[in-house]
Formats: structure tokens, C-alpha cells, sequence
């Protein structure tokens, strides 16, 4: 399916060929902190099939857990994180995560999986039927 979305003011936008297959929970504490809530969602893509169709986000780089860096893609304007991509200095993981939210079809697009988990708040039930990872998950397995 393709799907489209962007920020909350309209300057950037995008476009992506999209599998649902992969929509997934992030509980990491970084995930917290940047979505200001207990959780962040996210759906996997490939790089050749994203795009963005108006506007240039503003970019910062993250290092993963896993050591890899990630570079975090936002509004300049008004600051809403739309995804993250591979970085510059490092190729691997060659996906985007696009943050679900941003996109117009998110009310149609369920979670599948919850990931660190082990970060999950207290007072938060795993949502029934997800499957449920205490840290990332190798996705190229």
C-alpha cells in the first residue's frame, strides 16, 4: 500500500510504499522522551520506497543501542519527528522508520509487535496478541 503523511504544520511531507506488516511499539526510553508519552509507534520500509514530496526536514543523529547511528528526520518548524533513516556515516540498518503517527492512514494501521519491552512503563498492559520483545530485534532474521 502506499502511504502519505508529514508534520503538523505542513512544511514537510512524504510519500512511502508501505508493507503494514511491521507496525510496531517502541517503549525505549528514548522513544519516551522524544513522543513526550509512554511509547512511540513505528512501521518499517525500505529506503528505495520512501520519499519526501515538499519541504527538507532538519536531521539529528542518534546512536542506537546497537551501535549503529540513526539519523532522526524533523520539522525545522515545528518539530515533529517524521522518521528515522540510516545515516550518512553508517549504511546499516537499511530501513526507514517511519513514525506512524505522521501518516494519514494511521488510524488504520495496527500494532503487530511491542519492542524493549523491558523499558515498558509499570502501568502499561502489552497489548494482547502483539508479540512482545525485551530489547530490538534482529530484523534481518
Amino acid at each position: 500500500m502506499k502511504i502519505s503523511g508529514g508534520c503538523f504544520c505542513g512544511e514537510v511531507a512524504y510519500e512511502s510504499e508501505f508493507d503494514n506488516a511491521w507496525v510496531g511499539i517502541c517503549h525505549c526510553r528514548d522513544c519516551q522522551i522524544f513522543s513526550g508519552s509512554a511509547f512511540r509507534m513505528s512501521g518499517i520500509t525500505d529506503v528505495e520506497g520512501f520519499t519526501f514530496t515538499k519541504g527538507a526536514p532538519k536531521y539529528f543523529d542518534k546512536r542506537a543501542d546497537s551501535g549503529s547511528v540513526r539519523r532522526l528526520a524533523f520539522c525545522g518548524e515545528c518539530g515533529a519527528h517524521l522518521c528515522s533513516l540510516p545515516s550518512e556515516q553508517d549504511a546499516k540498518p537499511h530501513f526507514v522508520s517511519i513514525r506512524i503517527s505522521t501518516a494519514k492512514e494511521f488510524p488504520k494501521l495496527r500494532p503487530t509487535a511491542e519492542i524493549f519491552c523491558d523499558s515498558r512503563v509499570s502501568w502499561l498492559e502489552p497489548i494482547k496478541g502483539n508479540d512482545q520483545f525485551p530489547r530490538m530485534p534482529d530484523l534481518n532474521a
